[in-house]
């Protein structure tokens, strides 16, 4: 009797890989152009502001986007993001470099022993001064440059990789979601909103504290459930070995052997220059051109501290960039999405569309359906300064006719900017320091989801409270 033929094993359904994911969301944008009709409107310059003719919108020629078209637009999303690539691509080199000395691990096995038992002081300490300072602005492109360092702190203090990226980038974006003082993004909408820059600031600085506050508590929350339970961490795979995602559980290293003068050195110089980088970004607004320059830079001179000869330096630096390489591509991929549905011209057939059911709602029910339509445009527009000048000349009209107050449409509109950051994949920078601690999106977005549906209900409940209470800030 012939022996029955094992049935075929079923494979295991995945969540598309990141890269996977904005594909098809390529695709998907690219028949989108051939199904939305194309539009635009009118726009004007003033000044250093381009901005929406309100009431300008008409029809135009269709122009559907090929194939051909769509693989175009993901190199010239690469192009338009080179910047950011080779920012993360440089910066993690300068970190792998430092890494290679075995001082950055030394030094937060130090820090590691001094802080055990205020690991919460030590998060809190990273997060409060990222978020306020990111309140005004003044980080700019820095997550993706310190994530790493993020990483190393978190596996000192016995965490995963995740955690770090909680600690720097929540940090960075729990501040700038509702920033109070941000001339690029609040600046920017309060100008067009023809309000006075940087008015309604006591709300404001409620809120923002607020949402560092909670996002810091959701960082301390995921730290003691992977302490209390490794398996939950977002880094754990079936299979894997404690060491291979955590940090040493009694946040002491396995090799607590204690600095060398020289590792001692390397690190204060390593770190001396993240601040003038830091201080420099500041002060002369450095873009991430500049940013990724002086990284190379400190990687040469980290190499030279740490002793490493000519060659090895050159093979560090190569070895460090190899990793980030995945990490930055993705911050390309993921802007192509936006090449496609401008090129197509239908971008703002879509806007148009999302804005009108805000003018039949009155001005309170609006008020928070408008934060849920600016975190669906931040889906298509992850840039603040060009989501304010595409959105407010059109919720500025609308909230004059519903009598809602434009300080209310200017704080809707940061909302569903800064905390829909949160969420969309095609926001290149988030995107690249998951990929950087090992963490796909799908994961992220599984665990994150509830507290970010959160946040956007708790925005759009203020929102509407402050628009019954007709809010002007001035």
């Amino acid at each position: 009797m012939a022996k029955a033929q094992a049935a075929p094993e079923k494979k295991k359904r995945e969540f598309p890989d990141v890269y996977a994911l904005v594909f098809l969301m390529c695709i998907v944008a690219m028949i989108a152009t051939w199904i939305v009709p194309a539009g635009t409107f009118e726009r004007v310059t003033e000044g250093t502001l381009t901005k929406v003719v309100p009431g300008s919108f008409q029809y135009i020629d269709r122009v559907p986007q090929t194939p051909w078209d769509m693989l175009q637009a993901i190199f010239q999303g690469c192009i338009n993001s080179a910047g950011t690539i080779f920012m993360i691509i440089f910066c993690g080199a300068a970190v792998n470099m430092l890494d290679e000395s075995k001082a950055l691990t030394a030094a937060f096995s130090t820090m590691a022993r001094k802080l055990r038992g205020k690991e919460a002081l030590a998060i809190a300490a990273v997060m409060f001064a990222l978020g306020l300072g990111n309140a005004a602005g003044v980080f700019g492109n820095l997550g993706t440059a310190i994530i790493l360092i993020g990483v190393f702190m978190a596996r000192a203090m016995g965490g995963d990789s995740f955690l770090g990226f909680l600690i720097i980038y929540w940090g960075l974006q729990s501040g700038f979601s509702v920033g109070f003082a941000n001339p690029g993004i609040l600046g920017v909408a309060q100008t067009l909103a023809e309000i006075p820059i940087f008015s309604g600031m006591g709300p404001r600085v409620i809120c923002c504290l607020l949402n560092i506050c909670y996002l810091y508590g959701l960082t301390l929350l995921y730290f003691k459930t992977i302490k209390k339970d490794p398996t939950r961490s977002l880094n754990y795979e079936a299979g894997m070995e404690l060491k291979d995602y955590m940090g040493p559980m009694d946040g002491a290293s396995a090799d607590d052997t204690k600095m060398t003068k020289r590792q001692a050195l390397t690190v204060a110089v390593f770190f001396l220059g993240v601040i003038f980088c830091v201080t420099f970004t500041i002060l002369n607004s450095w873009p991430a051109k500049k940013i990724a320059s002086f990284f190379v830079g400190l990687a040469v001179v980290t190499g030279i501290l740490s002793g490493f000869s000519m060659n090895e330096i050159a093979r560090k630096f190569i070895k460090g960039c190899q990793p980030m390489v995945y990490a930055s591509l993705v911050t390309g991929f993921a802007s192509a999405v936006a090449v496609i549905l401008n090129s197509g011209k239908v971008i703002d057939t879509i806007v148009n569309f999302l804005s009108m059911p805000v003018a039949m709602m009155g001005s309170v029910l609006g008020a928070g359906f408008m934060v849920i339509i600016n975190v669906l445009i931040n889906v298509l527009v992850p840039s603040g300064s060009g989501q304010a000048a595409m959105v407010m000349p059109l919720m500025v009209p609308i909230a004059d006719l519903v009598g809602m107050t434009r300080q209310v449409a200017v704080q809707a509109f940061q909302f569903g900017d800064g905390l829909g950051n949160l969420l969309t994949p095609l926001n290149g920078p988030m995107m690249g320091c998951l990929a950087m601690v090992g963490v796909s999106y799908s994961k992220y977005i599984k665990w994150a989801i509830k507290f970010l549906v959160i946040q956007y209900l708790v925005a759009a409940v203020i929102t509407m409270g402050l628009s019954a209470a007709g809010w002007v800030g001035f």
